[in-house]
């Protein structure tokens, strides 16, 4: 499934993109798509430790977790878990 979003880009920008697109033979909207999405790959593989902290101090939800993480999201929540368990613990036998 799919969404229609529409944005502004600078004229110049624009037609940067056209003549890149016109190279390859690729439809604009296309090469935007494989463009952002590459994007956002190369953002959430560099901020993968950032939004496992976010996870774990209730900034972002399990399943926005899962969206940018994919199955290793199950891994955090794992970690998340038995750290928790352990914090627990150890406070247990500092007040014994």
């Amino acid at each position: 499934m799919t969404t229609q979003i529409n944005i502004r880009l600078d004229k110049h920008l624009l037609q940067e993109i056209d003549a890149l697109t016109r190279m390859l033979h690729v439809p604009r909207s296309e090469w935007m798509r494989m463009k952002l999405a590459e994007a956002v790959k190369e953002n959430i593989l560099k901020y993968r430790e950032a939004l496992a902290l976010e996870y774990s101090i209730g900034h972002i939800s399990f399943e926005e977790l899962r969206a940018a993480l994919g199955r290793d999201a199950e891994d955090v929540r794992l970690i998340h878990e038995m750290t928790r368990k352990g914090k627990k613990e150890i406070d247990k036998l500092r007040i014994e």
